[in-house]
Formats: structure tokens, sequence, C-alpha cells
């Protein structure tokens, strides 16, 4: 069995989590008696509370003072997106911590000789880590990634001094990478890299059936799903998983989108199409400046069907998702700012990037007795999608297993196949997927278009090769 990273060292560090955690000052002074001081706790001005806040801990249980120094001074937003990346950040350093501990060494070893300074030491490690045990390049290099910025951090802010720093942890060296604009037009740009980084592919090709869309997505095929809706049709989901699949095939939407849609969003939809009865699709805009969140909180537009709509719309009124608005946990009560699908406990399926700004600043008509927020990350509804699966494929066993996140593809796919059968020219069908499904890559939405025609040429080869080499005739 292929073993974690964490089982490759003599070590017990870890990384524990503080369920709330705010900046404060601390004030001394000195008491009637000798040698005696008292302590206050001041708050920072603009310092918010940070929610599931990681910690470094040693293998002797105590904090890792600078790693969690380096934690601390990361906290310029409360945003969610910045905690899941400093949580990133808490492992990868408590990874370097373990190897530090391992080999009996100190993250200030830099010794005059440049192949025996610690971080160059690491990169080897991990460089035969990947060698024997197979693990992802492209993880490792997002861990000396961190290790990387951990130094960089410290020396910056003078958490060590120069005299201790004197010989540099790593090389840094300045490289021109091209990109594309949103147009097309290929320019180059220069960035800092180091010599930490390994040499590998950062985005593999993906397997022959699956699109490389935000990761490796396969679309379903449309008899799987016709399966799906017919599984609906039976009560086999429940009625918000059922509606989050409806969406992510109708709209395309991501899982941090369908999850954070908030009722407002679609109140505010359901107005529109009423008075504008010609209309059969409504805008839902997601993103940083809007309620519902998006991918690296970019702008998007996703377009809601009437009918869609229309069944949102019912089940915002319904008893039982009025039910879960009233449950204790339910941060934003029975208002339109609270989340469109709520688990049974009453909390979110994945927690908005909102609801990290308003517990700070919280309006009287949310429930301000909720409890101190544990940030969801989605497993509620992977939890869910699954058990659906499993229970459609005893009666359905053509029905492959699948991510949320294949829905975006299969809605792509769906656009394609539906446009070429009305004969849409392909120009016209590349411009719909890229702003249906917000591409900012061109290469992106190519694979769409190429996606039929590269499996029907596998097959067709495979086909032909079936034939030219018939097995019977040499017995194998």
């Amino acid at each position: 069995m292929k073993p974690s990273l964490k089982d490759l060292f003599d070590s017990n560090a870890k990384v524990i989590y503080l369920r709330r955690f705010r900046l404060q000052n601390a004030n001394w002074s000195k008491t009637a008696q000798a040698n005696d001081y008292d302590y206050t706790f001041s708050s920072l001005a603009n310092s918010d509370y940070h929610f599931r806040m990681p910690v470094i801990i040693q293998s002797d249980g105590l904090p890792w003072k600078i790693g969690n120094l380096y934690l601390m001074g990361q906290l310029d937003t409360p945003a969610l997106s910045n905690m899941k990346t400093l949580s990133a950040r808490a492992i990868h350093l408590k990874y370097y911590l373990q190897y530090l501990e391992h080999s009996n060494q100190h993250f200030l070893d830099l010794p005059t000789q440049y192949q025996q300074r610690v971080p160059r030491k690491f990169k080897a490690f991990l460089q035969a880590v990947i060698e024997q045990h197979d693990f992802s390049s492209q993880y490792i290099n997002n861990i000396l990634s961190s290790v990387a910025h951990f130094y960089n951090y410290i020396q910056h802010q003078s958490f060590v001094s120069q005299s201790d720093i004197e010989n540099k942890p790593f090389r840094e060296r300045k490289v021109s990478i091209p990109i594309h604009n949103n147009v097309g037009i290929m320019r180059n740009i220069s960035v800092i890299t180091n010599d930490l980084k390994l040499r590998s592919s950062r985005k593999p090709l993906p397997s022959l059936g699956k699109l490389r869309d935000g990761g490796s997505l396969r679309p379903l095929s449309s008899e799987e799903q016709e399966i799906i809706f017919r599984a609906f049709d039976k009560n086999y989901a429940s009625i918000e998983l059922e509606l989050m699949i409806r969406i992510a095939l109708g709209t395309g939407a991501r899982q941090q989108s369908v999850c954070t849609l908030s009722i407002a969003c679609i109140k505010t939809a359901l107005d529109y199409l009423e008075q504008n009865a010609d209309s059969n699709y409504a805008v839902i805009n997601t993103g940083y400046k809007y309620r519902t969140d998006s991918k690296c909180g970019r702008l998007n537009r996703l377009m809601f069907s009437r009918n869609l709509i229309d069944h949102l719309a019912t089940y915002i009124d319904c008893e039982r998702a009025e039910h879960r608005r009233q449950n204790i946990n339910s941060f934003y009560a029975n208002t339109d700012d609270n989340y469109v699908f709520l688990t049974r406990t009453g909390n979110p399926y994945l927690t908005a990037e909102r609801e990290i700004i308003d517990r700070n600043n919280p309006k009287p008509v949310w429930n301000t007795e909720a409890p101190v927020m544990v940030p969801k990350n989605g497993q509620s509804l992977r939890n869910e999608l699954k058990k659906f699966i499993s229970k459609v494929q005893k009666f359905e066993p053509s029905l492959q297993n699948f991510s949320f996140h294949d829905l975006r593809a299969t809605y792509g796919m769906n656009i394609v196949r539906n446009l070429r059968a009305k004969e849409y020219p392909d120009s016209k069908i590349f411009d719909h997927v890229r702003q249906r499904l917000n591409h900012r890559s061109l290469t992106t939405t190519e694979a769409y278009l190429k996606f039929d025609s590269e499996v029907k040429e596998f097959n067709d080869i495979q086909d032909t090769f079936g034939v030219t080499f018939d097995k019977s005739k040499y017995n194998v």
C-alpha cells in the first residue's frame, strides 16, 4: 500500500485547528506585589475573527514558533479562500518541520556549501520520495513553494536577523513565460521563481474520455443522464440533491456556486421573469462582487431557465426548507440572505465567502445565537451524491461513478452536441461554450469541440486493430 507523506518521517509534528481565532494586543501592567504582573487583551484595529485557524505543533507538544508567526502574518483578510490557502500552507510547513525533526536539523542550517543547506536537502529528499513512492510531482512542488514563501516572508518581516540567514536558502531567478489573454493573443510575462521547484508537467494530459476543465472531468452520456432523471422520478435523491444536480446540468455552475446560492438571488430572478414574460431565462451573477461564490471570485453569469427558477422558488417556500432555515445552526435564519440549500442540521453544504464576513458584523435579524462556525467544504454534498449513485447502480448498472464537477463538463458537451445537431458552425459553438462555462483558456474550450471526434478516432483505431489482429487465429 502506498504510504502517506507523513509516514516517511520519524516525527509526531501535526497541525491542529482553532475553531475561532482573533489577533489581539497583550497589555502588561505591574501589580502591587513585587515581581508580579497582570495582563489584559485588547483587539487590534480592523481585526476580524478567523475560523478554523491552523496551528503547527512540534513533536514535543509545543507550537512551532517561527512557523506559526508566519501563518499569523498571512491573516490579511478573513476570506474563506484565504483560510483554505493558509491551511494548505500549514500542512506543507508541517511536512517541512517533520523533516527537520526527523533529520535533527534547524530551519536556519544554511552552511556555505549550497547543496548542504537544509531547503536543498529537503528538495533532494522529496525528489527521492517521488521516485520511490510515486507521489504527485505537482503536490511536491506545492510543498516546496510554501517552504520558499515561508523563507521569503520571515526575511521580509525580519523575524530572523540577516546574520542568521546570510547564506540564501535558495536561488531566485527571473523567467519569461508565454500566456494567452482573453482573446487568445499570446504575450510573455516575467515572473520570479526559484531553484527549489522540481521539473515536471503541471498539467498532465487527461485520460481518454475526460476533459481538463478545473480538473479531469468525465462528461456523462445521454443514456446516463436519462438514468439520473428516471431516478429522480423514483425519489432516489433528496429534493436538495436533485435540484443541485439540475442546476449543474442546466447552467454549468461549479459546486461552490450551486451550494452558495442565496434565496435573494432566486427571488430577484423570479421577479425579473415575472416582469419579462417573453424571457425564458434569467441571469444570476456570481463572483467577488456578488453573494454567490465562484472560482477564484471571478465574475460569472449563470443562465437559469424559467422552469428551473420556478422549481427553486417552490422549494424555498416549502415547509421542509423553512424548517432547515429555523435550525439553531442556520446563521442567516429565515431571511432572504440564507442559502437556498441547507443540510438537515441547518448547516450550509459549503460555507460562502459572505458568511465569513457577515459573522464578524451580524445583523439583528440573523441568528446571532448560532454556534461558532465550522467552515463546510462540500463533503455533505459529496456523501449524498455517492449514496445516490450507489442506490441507482443497483437497478441501473450502466451508470458509472461520477463527481459533481463532472456535471459541468456534461453541460458543456450537451451544448456542443445540441448545436452541432442544429448544424451550427464550430466557431459559433466555440463562442457559446466559452461564454457559458466562463473559460479563460481557449485551449480548454477547444477540448470540448474535439472531445467526441477524439474518442471516435480512438475507438475506430481499436476496432481496426481488432480486425487486423484476430485473436482466434493465434489461439490467444
